[in-house]
């Protein structure tokens, strides 16, 4: 579903700090989350003619067996992560994007492959897997003189789950800065 930069402008966003890992990318196209070329797999087993000299049920109990060696490699590389190359500093997000400071530099237009950590409770929290584009790029004046560009990203390939996490973090910070608000003036 394409939205309109106007929607955009309007979406919710917050201003926080948070751990966002990184890799450039060549192409959109290099992106992968790596159950998509695995499901691929499974559904071309079942296109394949068996040989006519076998029983139904010697085939079925191949495809079953090719499909569950498929499976167990999705469960390795679900626990296994992505080796990120690059950390930065999250300094705003939005459902659709997010911004960031890097030292590297780099144009618009750059694919990136992003390793967002977004706490999930107050126990832990989990390593969101998107992709993205990089839409602009601002150097702020900085009194000490290092030099950090900041990175708009517009997300592209994102899980609607992901999004919805996105959104609910949003949500619970910005209801922590009221409550902190709140208790500043009864004081």
């Amino acid at each position: 579903m394409a939205v309109s930069g106007v929607e955009r402008r309007k979406a919710l966003r917050a201003v926080v700090q948070a751990e966002l890992f990184f890799n450039i990318l060549g192409s959109p196209e290099e992106y992968a989350r790596g159950h998509t070329s695995i499901l691929k797999r499974l559904e071309a087993i079942d296109a394949v003619k068996p040989p006519s000299a076998r029983t139904e049920s010697q085939i079925l109990l191949d495809r079953i067996d090719q499909k569950l060696s498929i499976l167990v490699s999705i469960l390795a590389e679900t626990a296994s992560q992505k080796n990120y190359i690059n950390h930065a500093t999250m300094v705003d997000i939005s459902e659709y994007g997010l911004a960031f400071s890097h030292a590297l530099s780099f144009e618009n237009g750059t694919i990136l492959e992003l390793g967002l950590q977004l706490p999930v409770s107050d126990s832990g929290s989990r390593l969101l897997d998107i992709a993205g584009r990089v839409v602009n790029v601002r150097q702020p004046p900085v009194p000490d003189g290092t030099s950090k560009n900041i990175y708009g990203v517009e997300f592209f390939d994102i899980r609607g789950k992901d999004q919805n996490d996105i959104l609910q973090w949003i949500f619970a910070h910005q209801r922590e800065q009221i409550r902190r608000r709140r208790e500043k003036e009864t004081f």
